[in-house]
């Protein structure tokens, strides 16, 4: 199955809402008895989690392409530079998830504009957050709001 086509699907199921899972659900109530994404995820040390897996997935991926080799804007990975995007991710992971994280990073456009970020490369970054997820143990509906929330990114990244 081509990259496009499993984009697509993964797509699908995320706005779908298609999936099971047998995996735990995580269930730390909040005020009225709700709970947010980041406690179903698992809070801080999950977000940190995620983060600090994601960051050295996408690196070391070609196909996502992350210090952006043969164009204007390139990214060496030094320990100073990927410790600082462990950061931004986790403070964005768990913004975007309710958490009490502010992400302190640069705007979103600012920081990709110039970058020439393909569609297939935003598709490999996402079927590296997708394995992350996968890999861990939160629930199936959960990993897809995660990959739903992410994926509103989308716009302000590729080709910018």
């Amino acid at each position: 199955m081509s990259r496009t086509t499993f984009a697509c699907l993964l797509v699908l199921a995320i706005e779908s809402g298609c999936g099971g899972s047998s995996q735990p659900f995580k269930n730390t109530p909040q005020e009225g008895g709700q709970t947010t994404l980041y406690q179903r995820i698992g809070g801080g040390p999950a977000v940190a989690a995620i983060a600090d897996q994601l960051a050295d997935r996408v690196i070391a991926d070609p196909n996502v392409n992350f210090a952006r080799a043969g164009h204007p804007h390139t990214w060496s990975p030094t320990p100073g530079h990927v410790a600082e995007l462990k950061t931004y991710l986790a403070q964005y992971i768990g913004m975007i998830c309710d958490g009490p994280q502010v992400y302190e990073g640069r705007n979103l456009l600012d920081v990709h504009r110039g970058m020439q970020i393909s569609e297939s490369e935003w598709y490999a970054f996402m079927d590296d957050l997708k394995s992350v997820l996968a890999s861990s143990q939160i629930a199936w509906e959960d990993q897809n709001e995660v990959l739903r929330r992410v994926g509103g990114s989308r716009d302000v990244i590729v080709d910018k």
